[in-house]
């Protein structure tokens, strides 16, 4: 007989949960629920009486850690029951096996670097470790990561990540380098190996930067409400909430306010160039690559599921248009573009050339033939040259430290 029940995964009461109906009755029960996020199903008992899900911890906004930690639950569909199966913090990803018997736990942290272990699928308990990674940069001269809270523009804690040199001293005045997307669909803090950050984030710490990474509001794994706050005005609240960013790092003593630099790609592009509009002066030096310019030139399938038509929401659209703010442009920036970029299309910085010529304000811009959206293979390396080289330049009291 074919089956009458399915799950339904869905936002509808401010996190991502899982609900039970029933095709002829309608909705049966609701079977996950709380202040945390359902992030994946990774399948089913033999009997299909239990479902396995990945989902953040609990997160309250005042200690939004739980939003960056991802954990294996089991859920018993009869009854709604949930029980959280791993039990060290980190981000964890599930394999299912032996029809349901165990699963392959495969995670991080930011003091684990790599470990898989096989665990009981009923009561979560470690079975075998199948592999325990060394730190494979323990040999290496390498800087220390640390999480950070960050009070945001509509009072939520914020989570964010600070990357300090090896030799690092509080009696120093440090340069930072902030790196941002605060986009839809992304999260760039994780209690994962590195926090989430990338080898070239390191290797700038070591040039003698101070690395910082904020997930302001539209970052996801935080709840409805969180991910909402954007909605109809596109880089008005991310920029709001990188300034607080920006507010908590001159509250450091080794920080210095004087040399700030941004760095974005796409929706981290608009971001980076709307700081340097929106708040001249607060970054000396910025890169903006592939950016956004105006979102009534963007793809219409992304663009109107979070700012509506431009018919729908004028206001928003001209807020947002950084078209609009090309006479704010103070400090140094750079454009990069892929010139066979198909996703924000090369229009939106040649454009903005346009207008930075007409204004009389100078930009510096620079070109990856043939690239598409992001620039990848070996001339990747030639980017992140090119950006330590434009930030170098432009800071230059900035170190010059080697690792």
């Amino acid at each position: 007989r074919a089956p009458t029940q399915f799950i339904h995964w869905s936002q509808q009461d401010g996190y991502w949960h899982l609900y039970l109906y029933d095709v002829n009755k309608g909705l049966v029960r609701q079977l996950t629920k709380g202040a945390w996020v359902v992030k994946n199903i990774i399948g089913f008992d033999e009997k299909e009486s239990i479902v396995y899900v990945e989902g953040t911890d609990i997160i309250d906004p005042k200690m939004p850690q739980g939003a960056m930690d991802t954990h294996i639950y089991r859920v018993d569909i009869g009854s709604g029951k949930t029980m959280k199966l791993t039990k060290e913090a980190g981000t964890h990803s599930g394999q299912l096996g032996g029809g349901g018997r165990f699963i392959i736990d495969t995670w991080s942290s930011l003091s684990v670097p790599g470990r898989t272990d096989i665990i009981d699928a009923v009561k979560g308990t470690v079975l075998k470790t199948l592999v325990n990674s060394n730190d494979p940069l323990a040999q290496m001269k390498v800087g220390t990561v640390e999480f950070v809270r960050v009070l945001g523009e509509n009072g939520d804690m914020l989570n964010a990540r600070l990357i300090k040199p090896k030799d690092f001293d509080s009696r120093q005045k440090y340069p930072v380098l902030v790196y941002l997307y605060n986009g839809p669909h992304v999260q760039l803090v994780t209690n994962s190996f590195l926090g989430g950050s990338s080898l070239w984030m390191l290797h700038a710490a070591q040039r003698g930067y101070i690395v910082f990474t904020i997930d302001g509001h539209g970052s996801e794994n935080r709840g409805k409400a969180f991910e909402q706050a954007i909605y109809r005005q596109l880089g008005v609240t991310e920029v709001k909430d990188q300034l607080r960013g920006v507010d908590f790092l001159k509250s450091l003593p080794y920080v210095d306010a004087d040399r700030m630099a941004v760095h974005g790609w796409s929706f981290g592009g608009h971001v980076t160039t709307a700081l340097m509009l929106r708040s001249p002066g607060t970054f000396k030096v910025a890169v903006a690559g592939g950016p956004v310019m105006d979102w009534g030139m963007y793809e219409v399938m992304y663009t109107e599921r979070y700012m509506d038509t431009p018919a729908e929401n004028p206001e928003g659209y001209a807020k947002s248009n950084l078209f609009n703010y090309v006479d704010n442009l103070s400090g140094r920036l750079l454009m990069i573009h892929g010139s066979s970029d198909d996703v924000v299309l090369w229009q939106h910085s040649l454009r903005y050339i346009r207008e930075c010529v007409r204004k009389g304000k100078q930009i510096d811009y620079f070109v990856y033939p043939e690239h598409l959206h992001n620039v990848l293979g070996p001339d990747r390396v030639h980017l992140f040259e090119k950006i330590e080289t434009f930030f170098n330049e432009n800071l230059r009291d900035a170190r010059t430290e080697r690792p």
